[in-house]
């Protein structure tokens, strides 16, 4: 490890809740292969979409079994998704609905309502623990830029429950932050009034604010729901002269997903909770260091558990040890299917 580099807080996070040590890549690749075999176990009890899908499939017993199962995607939420469902509807806590979202807005701005207007929406359902993993994960990321006692400010919607903003805005106070969630004109005006420490956003809000208030230091900004570019990063650290965190999630991977950590070489994936794949165009799986499509299995659900789920987004993973000095794998590059802005660290 470099010296005055802090090792990502997501070791600390997963050997503390797990037991296994995160220096041992085999011990963590042992307790995910156990998590899928278990999760495909407990999908094909609890789901007909899965019972049917893994009928004349035995649980694997090493990844590369693993790697020959059958991919699902976007499509089979939107024909199967209820029958997706691993639990009664009674303990589905959130549902999130995709319609038709606008390039380049922020993913809750087009994806938050319980109803549909157009045909076959696409509905991830969540219940109350799967909230509290996403929860669990925000608190112990975020410790890498955050310090008890600051003051942070959040570019995302967050009067929805449980939406990305409220469970960001809750695991900071829960990390001793005062914080305020603001819409863009109140965030400039805020920046320009009191000090703020963090703040976080999508890469177009932040730009947006940030060409308003030059010159006011902010500590650290992470970023999130959209790729920053190499140029957008820059022009946000001469604007704030802050450091950037960058974050890669989906509400598909539960909204958290992978973060930065302070050697800045790349976003840390949660691996004790999700399982990422990379596949060519023909479905077969890349080695570490190859481009491909990002395919995410997640390890800890209950409500509606994502089994080689295909994401779209293209990426380039590493299990090379970070400067930090985690074995924690990385995401070293991703280009999102929504967007031609690329997010390289």
């Amino acid at each position: 490890m470099s010296l005055g580099i802090m090792r990502t807080t997501l070791d600390q996070w997963i050997r503390e809740k797990h037991g296994f040590d995160t220096d041992d890549r085999q011990a963590i690749e042992s307790y995910q292969l156990a998590r899928i075999r278990a999760v495909i176990d407990y999908a094909k009890a609890q789901s007909s979409f899965y019972r049917r899908l893994y009928e004349d499939w035995a649980v694997p017993e090493s990844f590369d079994a693993f790697s020959q199962f059958p991919m699902i995607d976007s499509g089979d939420l939107v024909q199967h998704g209820l029958l997706m469902l691993c639990v009664k509807q009674s303990e589905i806590s959130r549902i999130v609905t995709f319609e038709f979202p606008q390039r380049g807005a922020p993913e809750e701005l087009t994806t938050m309502r319980t109803s549909g207007t157009v045909e076959s929406p696409k509905r991830i359902y969540f219940t109350r623990e799967d909230i509290e993993l996403t929860l669990d994960f925000f608190e112990h990321g975020m410790k890498t830029l955050c310090r008890p006692g600051e003051r942070a400010l959040i570019l995302f919607p967050a009067k929805t429950p449980d939406s990305v903003g409220a469970l960001l805005s809750e695991a900071l106070t829960r990390l001793g932050l005062t914080v305020h969630c603001e819409d863009c004109e109140t965030a400039v005006a805020l920046l320009r009034e009191i000090p703020v420490d963090v703040v976080c956003g999508s890469a177009s809000y932040l730009m947006a604010v940030s060409k308003r208030t030059e010159d006011t230091r902010v500590r650290a900004v992470l970023s999130s729901s959209e790729s920053l570019s190499s140029e957008d990063r820059q022009s946000l650290e001469r604007a704030w002269h802050c450091q950037i965190f960058d974050h890669y999630g989906m509400t598909e991977t539960g909204l958290g997903g992978a973060v930065e950590c302070d050697a800045h070489c790349g976003m840390h994936i949660r691996e004790n909770d999700l399982y990422f794949e990379v596949v060519d165009g023909e479905g077969m799986t890349v080695p570490d260091g190859a481009m491909g499509e990002l395919v995410v299995t997640t390890l800890t659900r209950r409500g509606m558990p994502f089994i080689r789920y295909r994401t779209g987004d293209n990426a380039i993973l590493t299990g090379e040890r970070c400067p930090c000095g985690s074995l924690l794998r990385r995401i070293l590059y991703v280009k999102r299917k929504d967007s031609g802005a690329l997010c390289a660290n």
